[in-house]
């Protein structure tokens, strides 16, 4: 989508199945699930960012279901953009995980930006925004969100508000793509069902919201192009940093 096609995957669709973890995904050979999650978003204490408080508890209880699955805490990320959800998930899988707090203590809880270049076997994305007219802030830059996307290398949890999330035309085409994979679910962790919900149409074109991703990437390939130093070595840059 990103990359119209030019990008090849670094793993193969059956290197993801994992036969030693049994994560019950909703559709055993996709390790995918966007979760759809309507609570309320609200200001964190900093006053200058979000919090997501149903998000957070799902995100341990999702943890907690990878624990049991067979999988360890360096193999996981959980992602968010907002720092005000990071602290909140990471003060709450304290308190509130069942199983013993190191476990918890271990996991990387980090912003997107953090993320960038690295990547974890497992990601859960919390996207934090849940409201009727505020918007949704930086989940709005196709590049920050190609980068939360990307990270996992055998599965991935996105936790959102569906309703909220599909009024951004890149958002509503992700949406639409895991709902017709059956990989758009709500309810408990432990009977997830596809989600009825009905999308919003968004209000710009698909190829308006990538533009500003691809003339990003335009001028990225043009610095690379011109990027040679004195002794001969090309400059490395990574295109999601170039702001």
């Amino acid at each position: 989508m990103f990359y119209e096609g030019t990008l090849q995957n670094g793993v193969t669709a059956p290197e993801r199945l994992r036969k030693n973890v049994d994560f019950p995904w909703p559709v055993p050979d996709t390790p995918m699930f966007f979760y759809q999650n309507l609570g309320q978003e609200e200001i964190s204490s900093s006053g200058t960012s979000f919090l997501n408080r149903t998000e957070a508890s799902n995100v341990e209880k999702i943890v907690t279901k990878f624990f049991k699955s067979g999988v360890v805490p360096s193999q996981i990320g959980v992602v968010t953009p907002y720092e005000g959800q990071r602290s909140y998930i990471v003060n709450y899988m304290q308190f509130n995980g069942t199983l013993k707090k190191d476990l918890y203590k271990e996991i990387e809880v980090a912003s997107v930006d953090a993320f960038q270049g690295r990547e974890k076997d497992y990601i859960i994305l919390s996207c934090v925004r849940s409201n009727e007219h505020q918007g949704i802030g930086f989940l709005n830059d196709p590049r920050r969100l190609n980068v939360a996307l990307t990270r996992a290398k055998y599965g991935v949890v996105i936790l959102g508000n569906p309703k909220v999330l599909s009024k951004h035309p890149l958002w509503h085409y992700l949406l639409t793509h895991y709902k017709e994979k059956n990989c758009l679910v709500e309810g408990p962790l432990n009977n997830l069902q596809p989600s009825m919900i009905q999308f919003s149409k968004p209000r710009r074109t698909l190829a308006k919201a990538m533009d500003q991703f691809r003339r990003h990437e335009t001028n990225a390939r043009d610095y690379l192009n011109n990027g040679v130093m004195s002794d001969g070595m090309v400059t490395c840059v990574s295109t999601h940093s170039i702001r």
